[in-house]
């Protein structure tokens, strides 16, 4: 979505979206993932716990949020987390949220991107959480996801996403048809859920 939009030109949103992402990660519960060769960072899943009761939704509610782009952007993502009605599916007050996935383009189709996942299911259940969810945005992730259990609980189309008369993603690139919540029931005995770095 971000490509499609154009993100990075509009450095209003750029800048906020930054910020956002800083909120996400005071909770300390986001993921790294190093090379064993260089030390460098190789990937980022950007998690954390969202309840419910305590309302802390996809977005903190009092975070003012500006720039055209990530507005637009967000505007669906809130809509697909919406549909997905979460918290009724998972019948769980409080579950783990990946914000973002992100490797490094040298990195991409070597395992990291699974490894993330992996490492996400078994970090939400360190803490006895019951359920992990997230937005995928990507044909590519969403594949990913299925592959390790996660299910689609709601989805939008970018070609049937029209506001003012306009598509807004019309060209999210080849592959990528939708935007999906995606969520999964943490299953102790599912070989899935074990924990591994295989790459």
């Amino acid at each position: 979505m971000c490509k499609s939009i154009e993100l990075l030109k509009d450095k209003i949103s750029v800048d906020s979206y930054l910020n956002l992402i800083k909120t996400w990660m005071r909770d300390t519960t986001s993921l790294v993932a190093l090379s064993i060769n260089s030390g460098r960072v190789i990937g980022v899943a950007i998690t954390r716990i969202n309840s419910d009761s305590e309302k802390t939704n996809i977005y903190e509610r009092n975070q003012v949020l500006t720039g055209q782009s990530l507005q637009d952007i967000i505007l669906l993502i809130n809509e697909v987390t919406n549909q997905s009605d979460v918290y009724v599916k998972f019948k769980e007050d409080s579950y783990f949220r990946i914000y973002i996935l992100c490797v490094h383009p040298t990195y991409k189709n070597k395992g990291v991107e699974t490894a993330l996942l992996r490492a996400f299911i078994h970090a939400g259940r360190t803490m006895k959480l019951a359920a992990v969810g997230g937005v995928f945005t990507s044909g590519y992730i969403q594949l990913l996801a299925e592959q390790v259990g996660f299910k689609i609980l709601s989805e939008i189309r970018y070609n049937r996403w029209i506001v003012n008369e306009t598509v807004v993603f019309d060209d999210p690139g080849k592959g990528n048809y939708s935007v999906a919540f995606m969520g999964k029931i943490i299953d102790y005995e599912d070989p899935r859920d074990k924990y591994k770095f295989d790459v």
